[in-house]
């Protein structure tokens, strides 16, 4: 039992990070927070996670102690890349909330919203899947 939800807890996980980095990639693009670019640490933490992760579920739980620090990683890469998501837009976001208040920044900014809630779903599942085992000994 302890096994399976691994697999699934971590396969969420993962699901959760390549939504958060597909809506990261969909904000960079709309008119209110595209003069803010494309960062490179979000995106290489992003990336990183996700293929911690894969890596995770192909070699987690083996005999090679090394790899036991994939499950505590990924949660890393992806809490530092949702602070790096939420600095860059905070103010974006205020100045959304409070005076540019019309459809069109509202949708530039459920896209940033999606992708901040992604991130921290995707984070807060990492840590809880790091408990769990994804690999059967032997």
């Amino acid at each position: 039992m302890k096994k399976g939800f691994g697999i699934f807890t971590t396969i969420l996980t993962l699901a959760a990070t390549i939504v958060g980095l597909v809506y990261y990639y969909i904000n960079t693009g709309t008119n209110s927070f595209a003069s803010l670019g494309r960062d490179p640490v979000i995106f290489g933490c992003l990336a990183g996670a996700i293929a911690v992760l894969l890596l995770w579920l192909l070699f987690g739980s083996s005999k090679r102690h090394i790899l036991d620090i994939l499950p505590v990683a990924a949660p890393v890469l992806t809490i530092y890349a949702g602070l790096t998501l939420v600095n860059s837009r905070i103010n974006g976001i205020a100045s959304i909330m409070t005076f540019t208040n019309n459809a069109q920044s509202m949708a530039d900014l459920r896209s940033a919203i999606i992708a901040i809630a992604a991130i921290v779903i995707a984070a807060v599942l990492g840590m809880f899947s790091a408990f769990f085992e994804v690999r059967k000994e032997g």
